[in-house]
């Protein structure tokens, strides 16, 4: 059955990393507020950003993934040749003040949850999340479950499904490893909100929006992305910590591969939808936006608005100040 096969969830991988932080502040091993400086003394900018300020996504990283992990995301770099390219990059912006989504952010904070814990990143979820709640198959791409899925793509509706190169673990590190089914991730959801996993003060800081809508994402405009809505249109961000907050009935975080596509949704009815698909077809399957009509289905009452995050028709860009 599709909820029991197991598949790469992309960046959802984010919440497991987002969570991984919370829990060694609440064991007292480092704190969300201290300088990365503090965990990863190769990147020549740690010392101006905070752990919360990544998971927020305004550490102003650069989100330029194909200078720092190489041109097409799917050949083996090693972790000195990463923080060479990234090291060349200036912060995009001052830390704190402008939103930009960036996978990097995520990937460093992998490396602060092995070095404060001193365990392997999949050893230390394992450990604290998948194990106590019976997650049974979900692990990273590169020690993947048996009978994992296979993954396809095309560019174009009507054309051809095929396969290709993944993204390759060395770039997807902590920001995108992760395979699970939907089975696992409803457990996942459910025990979140249960308080089995982070405790109340925890819960409530990985779901606060920073700034009070104050801090703006920023426009994109390189051609290399599509515009993306909620994450970096222009307008106030709704990040919070590995979800979106869009609206106020709204959590939610997706996921994308060269080759899948995925979305976990918190609703504020109780209602959780957890979705991966095993294509990329170009921007026509829009799990997120499916796993709202399933909703509205279930309570046409609270109906909640369309979560599509790719435009190509963007809106006016914000005017913002880059910091050299």
């Amino acid at each position: 059955m599709l909820i029991t096969t197991p598949q790469p969830i992309g960046s959802i991988t984010k919440q497991f990393t987002a969570a991984g932080i919370l829990l060694l502040q609440q064991e007292k091993k480092l704190s969300i507020d201290d300088k990365l400086a503090k965990y990863v003394s190769e990147y020549v900018h740690g010392g101006e950003i905070t752990l919360r300020q990544m998971l927020n996504m305004v550490s102003g990283i650069s989100d330029n993934d194909p200078a720092i992990y190489g041109d097409h995301l799917t050949e083996p770099i090693t972790r000195k040749e990463m923080f060479a390219n990234l090291n060349k990059l200036p912060l995009m912006w001052k830390p704190g003040t402008h939103m930009v989504y960036t996978n990097t952010n995520y990937n460093l904070l992998g490396l602060v949850i092995e070095r404060a814990s001193g365990q392997s990143y999949i050893a230390f979820l394992r450990e604290h999340i998948f194990s106590p709640l019976g997650m049974s198959s979900t692990s990273t791409i590169d020690q993947p479950p048996a009978n994992m899925a296979s993954g396809y793509h095309h560019e174009k509706p009507g054309e051809p499904f095929v396969t290709r190169a993944e993204l390759h673990p060395d770039f997807s590190f902590r920001t995108g490893n992760l395979v699970s089914t939907t089975q696992d991730l409803l457990k996942w959801d459910a025990a979140l909100l249960a308080k089995k996993v982070l405790n109340e003060a925890s819960l409530r800081t990985m779901f606060t929006v920073p700034g009070n809508g104050k801090i703006n994402t920023v426009f994109e405009e390189d051609k290399r992305f599509p515009v993306m809505l909620h994450v970096n249109d222009g307008k106030p961000t709704v990040y919070a910590m590995s979800w979106m907050l869009p609206n106020p009935h709204t959590k939610w975080h997706g996921g994308h591969t060269f080759l899948f596509e995925s979305t976990n949704a918190l609703f504020g009815d109780g209602y959780s939808i957890a979705m991966i698909g095993n294509i990329r077809d170009g921007g026509g399957f829009e799990p997120e936006n499916l796993a709202v009509e399933i909703h509205n289905l279930l309570n046409p009452g609270l109906k909640i608005s369309p979560l599509t995050v790719v435009t190509r028709q963007p809106s006016e860009p914000a005017e913002i100040t880059e910091v050299q």
